[in-house]
């Protein structure tokens, strides 16, 4: 009779739940089983830890998945870390290969340009042409230049004349 008794309290314990009930209990776990074997991808540990985080007690409940995503995340770190060294090491070890002859000729160009320039002689600059393209401009000047030219070609007609009636003589 006392086991007639339990099964009588257990069945009307298994009838209060709606039938449905255990099926999403063993949903839900299938679900958790997932995500502890597709743990190891970072965007699903990252997407758990930021849910375990915002639930305490989940976080409680399931400590081991929240380590293993934790986990996966420092590792997926270190090798983004790691791809960062070698990309810099390979793109400084072409640049060196592919581009250093072409930086050493380019340097060694301008050298020799250097050098080429400093053998020639030094540029004699004339102070009166630097003065005379500045008064070009001057107003003050304009009406000097005038008389000047004008008495020049006086001047200029007057040689030529005597010099003609040199000859002659």
């Amino acid at each position: 009779m006392s086991e007639a008794h339990s099964m009588e309290q257990q069945l009307p314990a298994q009838r209060s739940n709606p039938p449905g009930h255990q099926r999403r209990y063993v949903e839900e776990d299938r679900a958790w089983a997932q995500l502890y074997t597709a743990i190891g991808q970072p965007s699903t540990a990252e997407e758990v830890v930021k849910h375990l985080d915002a639930d305490p007690q989940s976080k409680r409940t399931h400590l081991a998945l929240y380590i293993r995503a934790k986990t996966t995340l420092r590792e997926q770190k270190a090798v983004d870390a790691r791809n960062q060294r070698i990309g810099s090491f390979v793109r400084t070890a072409l640049a060196l290969v592919v581009l250093g002859p072409f930086r050493w000729l380019r340097s060694f160009r301008s050298f020799a340009a250097g050098v080429a320039v400093e053998t020639l002689p030094p540029v004699r600059r004339e102070p009166a042409r630097s003065r005379a393209n500045s008064l070009r401009g001057d107003p003050d000047f304009a009406p000097a230049k005038d008389r000047f030219t004008a008495a020049g070609e006086g001047a200029a007609a007057g040689e030529v004349g005597d010099s003609r009636g040199a000859k002659a003589a």
